[in-house]
């Protein structure tokens, strides 16, 4: 079960479920940066969180969950493309509030989910503000208001591991009152995250649901990639403009963007903001943007 997502149905509900580890590639976020404890855990969790979201629908494109906030923590952000790959990162200021578990990193923050078409048509973005401590009410309450999908989600990270349950209730034409949501949440509200962080799939879903009929499906694979690129980093010199390039350039005697995913340098030299400011460049760049790679 090291990083796969694995879909379930229950079988005679209108229930489906996500299980999500990543172990090695969640390894491979935190070895590019040195994050405080509590950031951290919350990026793994809204890490988890994003892949188990994206493995719920079928989008040709990337979707990523992003919080912004006003306390010690200043970013989260994860995104996957399909299934397959994911990357996170994470800014914050260096205080006091970082190492009390007294304060609430999330509080007064916003959540965006955004979906990006691979190839054409517009991104779709919801907002939601937070008003929880945790970032798996924050996305249930994103999920009801702006999807309209009831959703549970329960997550945990540590050093080794970011994993994570979603539960949904699918739309159903049914009138007959039901107590499935309610007893089938109940049982995973007893899931620990010392279980969601130790245990295999099969010995989780057997722990929460053994009374319960399922159908499990293939696992997939997750792995951490990073989409930055040249081309990419062209774009987004571009889009600061000749002017504000040219300003660094000459202070700095050459432009050092730092891909704040994977930790990748790009190096410019005059040469290199010469060729990225030439006409044929904007001709083959034009639609690439973005202020992180």
């Amino acid at each position: 079960m090291k990083n796969t997502v694995q879909r379930f149905l229950f079988e005679f509900s209108d229930i489906r479920g996500e299980i999500v580890s990543l172990d090695s590639s969640w390894e491979s976020v935190l070895t590019r940066r040195d994050y405080p404890p509590s950031v951290r855990k919350l990026l793994g969790e809204i890490t988890a969180a994003t892949t188990l979201l994206s493995a719920t629908i079928k989008f040709d494109g990337t979707l990523s969950i992003q919080f912004k906030g006003q306390s010690a923590l200043l970013l989260l952000l994860a995104e996957t493309t399909g299934i397959s790959s994911f990357r996170s990162t994470a800014k914050w200021r260096d205080n006091d509030e970082l190492g009390d578990s007294n304060v609430n990193l999330l509080s007064q923050g916003t959540l965006a989910v955004t979906l990006t078409p691979k190839k054409s048509g517009q991104a779709y973005q919801g907002l939601v503000d937070v008003h929880s401590d945790s970032i798996q009410k924050s996305l249930e309450d994103y999920m009801q208001q702006s999807e309209q999908l009831t959703t549970r989600l329960w997550l945990a990270s540590n050093d080794q591991k970011a994993t994570g349950i979603l539960l949904q209730k699918l739309p159903t034409e049914r009138h007959e009152a039901s107590d499935d949501w309610h007893r089938i949440t109940t049982l995973a509200a007893t899931v620990t995250n010392e279980e969601l962080l130790t245990l295999d799939f099969e010995t989780i879903l057997k722990r929460l649901f053994h009374e319960e009929t399922i159908r499990v499906f293939d696992e997939n694979s997750v792995n951490f990639s990073c989409s930055c690129s040249e081309n990419r980093t062209d774009g987004m010199l571009q889009s600061l403009g000749e002017l504000e390039v040219r300003i660094i350039l000459s202070e700095e005697g050459n432009v050092n963007i730092t891909c704040e995913f994977c930790g990748k340098n790009y190096i410019y030299s005059p040469s290199g903001i010469d060729r990225i400011f030439s006409y044929e460049s904007r001709e083959s760049t034009q639609e690439t943007n973005g202020s992180i790679n």
